[in-house]
């Protein structure tokens, strides 16, 4: 066990060989009670002689079919509302006076699923053998994170999820220098939602300045407008109505909000990743645009980002529901004739959700701020599950956990190593420096 004296008060965690690393530290007050559908408040308790040796439970959330497959082992992981703390990870013996570059890292999944204990968000093996810090956290998803509450209470907030995030940049500012990292050298990295986060954060003054360089994986935003937002939380006030009438909203259980999540869910289909349910409503007190943004971004997609959602014939969407999501979502229609197999969709989603979008916002983000881009080409044709270089299968590069397609039957070459260390030692380069050693373009293969 280690301790770190804070103005919290000394924290314990735990130490290894090469890394030592601190779990589940409240970083805002449970959203429970009277908190429940409000934006969180920094947590305003004394923490001496708190034992940061566990993960916490994760947020309340629908099943995931993916998880295990981004796990060593199949795990089963205990849920609960009082789920906003945050992990800390950094090279073994680092002290104060190091003032290491910190990365924080923020998930993905659609913002609805997603959560910090996931073995693939360990990253040991990046703090390890490189000079950095990396900060993981939860943050409420589905309808307790990006419903408008405020619609159907009007003491109530919205974009809950997103101010868990920025109460979680701003514990880090304030704090992370107790534990040897640099708290005006903050990365913000996130893959999918996460990304789609941190753009949503950087268009905001107050989080803005807690944000010194961002990663982008795999995701740009599209806000939910306030007025479909309104639509949304009114459908689901409804659905509560016809469900649980004669119950308070503050009475209802987590498993009864799944419960309206899941109805909710069925009232638009089916969209294999082509729509969020619940995203960042736009309001006033976000920016219109990257304009005063100042800050290097490195953004990277995948190269087949769409065969993580359609597989195979099986998992195809049929054509009319596969063209009514995307309209809904203000994408290009495609003709019938254009999505009908699974080779089809996939390479629709990937073009029309992912690289178009993608290719957007590096323009807009280049008219202000440096940026860098990247694609991640790795697979492996001699496995079927790696087969292609899909949406989230960078990750585990990024952070090192190669071990995880190891423990999913592939055999690990010395190039898979290679490529590894590569991402790995960019990544922290550009944490470190806030640049990268190429002008153009890099494809990671």
């Amino acid at each position: 066990m280690i301790d770190v004296e804070t103005n919290l008060g000394t924290i314990y965690g735990e130490t290894h060989s090469n890394y030592d690393v601190f779990k589940g530290i409240p970083y805002a007050m449970p959203p429970l009670g009277d908190l429940r559908y409000k934006t969180s408040r920094p947590y305003s308790y004394h923490l001496d002689g708190f034992e940061a040796t566990h993960l916490s439970a994760v947020p309340i959330q629908p099943p995931n079919s993916l998880e295990s497959f981004f796990n060593l082992r199949v795990q089963h992981y205990s849920q609960h509302e009082d789920c906003l703390t945050l992990n800390i990870w950094r090279p073994q013996g680092t002290t104060q006076s190091d003032r290491l570059p910190v990365i924080v890292y923020v998930y993905g999944g659609s913002f609805v699923n997603g959560h910090s204990a996931l073995d693939m968000y360990h990253p040991h093996h990046l703090v390890a053998q490189h000079n950095a810090i990396v900060v993981t956290f939860n943050y409420r998803v589905g309808a307790l994170g990006f419903l408008n509450w405020s619609e159907i209470n009007t003491t109530w907030d919205n974009n809950l999820g997103l101010s868990d995030q920025q109460c979680a940049f701003q514990w880090v500012h304030d704090h992370i220098a107790f534990f040897g990292g640099d708290p005006h050298c903050v990365t913000a990295m996130g893959q999918s939602a996460g990304a789609m986060s941190i753009q949503a954060l950087l268009c905001h003054p107050v989080s803005r300045p807690l944000i010194h360089r961002a990663v982008l994986l795999s995701g740009a935003l599209q806000w939910m407008t306030y007025d479909t937002s309104t639509l949304k939380a009114q459908e689901f006030q409804a659905l509560k109505q016809t469900h649980f009438p004669s119950i308070p909203w503050p009475s209802l259980t987590s498993n009864q909000i799944l419960t309206l999540m899941a109805h909710h869910q069925m009232m638009y289909g089916k969209s294999k990743g082509l729509e969020c349910l619940y995203a960042p409503i736009k309001t006033e007190a976000f920016d219109n645009s990257f304009e005063h943004l100042r800050l290097p971004v490195l953004i990277v997609h995948t190269e087949s980002e769409g065969d993580i959602y359609i597989k195979s014939e099986k998992h195809t969407l049929d054509p009319k529901q596969f063209q009514k999501v995307a309209e809904r979502n203000g994408l290009e229609v495609p003709h019938p004739s254009h999505i009908q197999t699974a080779t089809q969709q996939r390479n629709w989603i990937t073009i029309h959700y992912f690289h178009r979008p993608i290719r957007s916002l590096t323009k807009a983000l280049s008219a202000s701020t440096k940026t860098w881009t990247a694609t991640f080409a790795w697979s492996r044709h001699d496995h079927p599950d790696y087969a292609s270089s899909y949406h989230i299968l960078d990750v585990p590069f990024w952070f090192g956990q190669l071990e995880i397609l190891a423990a999913h039957g592939l055999t690990l070459q010395p190039h898979d190593f290679y490529v590894c260390n590569d991402m790995m030692k960019d990544l922290t380069t550009f944490a470190q420096t806030g640049c990268l050693p190429w002008n153009d373009h890099k494809i990671y293969q």
